[in-house]
């Protein structure tokens, strides 16, 4: 049997149904439909009545609410209820990958780069000012690159901490 969820996702666009066969989900939106095999699922995140599901090839996202009459939202959490839970324990005998709840956060690569362009920025200004004759400036400088660089390394430890829920 066959869970479906309905959803209007704007008020200008037509009702999307998303339906969850055995062996796929499939989003359906006017004539516009998109079939996702649950042996492609990587994560699933539900927060605050939205789901962002992730497959190999793509991602759909299926909120809870949607868009009535006179720009009102009506509630559809059962069977946006319904749904994510049968895609999550369907997801978990099709897909063995699958991971559930947010993912990590990209901070760390983030903080990485900014430690390398300190760093580099740091030798280039004293390289600049050696060759210009001003070491005391660009010491000065660099130096405060430096206490830049060195902050983002002591924070670096505490990005990403969060750990993933898996299903194995």
């Amino acid at each position: 049997m066959a869970t479906v969820h309905r959803a209007r996702i704007s008020p200008l666009l037509p009702v999307t149904e998303w339906t969850l066969t055995d062996t796929e989900l499939v989003e359906q939106r006017g004539a516009r439909i998109r079939r996702f095999a649950l042996a492609d699922l990587r994560r699933i995140s539900v927060s605050e009545g939205l789901a962002q599901i992730r497959f190999t090839r793509g991602q759909v996202r299926i909120p809870a609410r949607s868009f009535g009459r006179r720009g009102q939202l009506d509630d559809h959490s059962d069977s946006f209820a319904r749904l994510t839970e049968a895609l999550a324990a369907q997801g978990a005998a099709y897909a063995p990958q699958l991971r559930l709840g947010p993912p990590r956060p990209q901070g760390a690569e983030m903080v990485v780069w900014t430690i390398a362009l300190c760093g580099a920025g740091a030798l280039a200004v004293l390289g600049a000012a050696a060759t210009i004759g001003a070491w005391s400036l660009g010491l000065a400088l660099a130096a405060r690159l430096v206490f830049v660089l060195i902050l983002a390394v002591a924070v670096l430890p505490w990005i990403g901490r969060q750990n993933d829920i898996t299903t194995n």
